[in-house]
């Protein structure tokens, strides 16, 4: 039996997400209730940063002797840059404060000086209903939202989390997205292309503000820029001019002009994360019975190609040979045979198959 890498590309299942704060804090929600994108369900207060300051060592005097030196005292406010210590007058030594923040303690040559905390609002990013409180030993971390909706997960992202409206701007799925396309009606929407799209593409989304993009695939130049992106980009095949494959691309132009939830985080390690794309439905839809994920490749199963030369070819498996086949390059291979909708099945390996679910 074969486990293959399996992508979520669901028109209409359960979706649960959990929604973690940084820190213990506190659940502004309660079981039941309904969310929406923008609004805080979860709050904590993070610790500032702090500076051990080494104040008779930058003064040039002995621990002793410090004290005469220093302009404040612990439970002062100070600014940054503003001196706290100084010796001398015309070629004076100074100390600065190097944050906002307050004198929490001094003593023995040293100054210990703390930036003042922040409050973290942890935003729902999601339409949905908030189906459980995450708390161990009476500390809130956070909560999972649940809603009925579809999923596409990406091959590869950037950015963090955004939503917005749909706006798909190429006609197939195959089609680059060229900067023409992107007008001012496209501000404040996610883009949707085909197989990638330009620079120029990608700095005029970026003048309009738009709040995340959605292609195909992505030029290796353009891998640094699009990390500098203030909004999220989501590649669903891979890296290089790849086009999109056609369920993925039908299911985002089925959904034009719809709300939409987009996450471009990647995770490798502690809890695997993908790039998606969420669309939440109407509350009274009941979605289908779950697939279990994990399940072993079999004939009916609808797979995709990730590798050349039928990259981003989608179909079903028709037949799983027992016996390995020889290829082009002469290594000799377990594989499938694929329906792809030509004359007659594909065979590829199973290290190059994926499956939809």
């Amino acid at each position: 039996m074969y486990y293959p890498f399996e992508t979520q590309v669901t028109p209409l299942t359960t979706i649960r997400r959990k929604r973690m704060l940084p820190a213990p804090g506190e659940v502004l929600v309660r079981i039941g209730d309904q969310v929406d994108p923008p609004q805080v369900i979860a709050r904590a207060e993070l610790p500032g940063d702090f500076r051990i300051l080494p104040v008779a060592r930058l003064l040039g005097v002995p621990a002793s002797r410090v004290k005469r030196y220093i302009r404040v005292k612990p439970g002062d406010d100070v600014q940054e840059g503003q001196v706290i210590a100084k010796r001398g007058r015309l070629f004076a030594s100074t100390v600065t404060s190097p944050f906002n923040g307050m004198v929490t303690a001094s003593g023995g040559g040293r100054m210990l000086v703390e930036a003042r905390s922040t409050t973290f609002d942890l935003r729902a990013q999601m339409y949905g209903t908030v189906c459980n409180v995450i708390q161990q030993r009476g500390r809130h971390y956070g909560v999972v939202i649940e809603t009925p909706g579809a999923v596409i997960q990406g091959a590869w992202g950037a950015g963090g989390e955004s939503f917005g409206v749909l706006k798909c701007l190429t006609e197939t799925a195959s089609e680059l997205l060229e900067a023409e396309a992107i007008d001012p009606s496209s501000q404040g929407t996610i883009l949707v292309g085909g197989r990638g799209l330009s620079e120029a593409a990608l700095e005029r989304a970026q003048q309009l503000q738009v709040r995340g993009i959605v292609v195909g695939g992505l030029s290796p130049e353009l891998i640094a820029q699009a990390e500098q992106l203030p909004f999220p980009i989501i590649v669903t095949e891979g890296i290089g001019a790849m086009p999109m494959s056609q369920p993925i691309f039908r299911l985002l132009k089925t959904n034009d002009g719809r709300e939409a939830s987009v996450n471009g985080q990647i995770q490798t390690r502690g809890g695997i994360m993908r790039p998606e794309v969420i669309i939440p439905t109407p509350a009274d839809t009941v979605p289908p019975a779950e697939k279990q994920p994990g399940v072993p490749l079999e004939v009916g199963a609808r797979v995709r190609l990730v590798r050349a030369p039928h990259a981003g070819k989608v179909g079903t498996v028709v037949a799983l040979p027992v016996h390995a086949r020889r290829m082009e390059t002469g290594a000799k291979v377990h594989g499938a045979e694929v329906d792809v909708g030509q004359e007659a099945p594909l065979f590829a390996p199973l290290a190059n198959l994926e499956v939809l679910r």
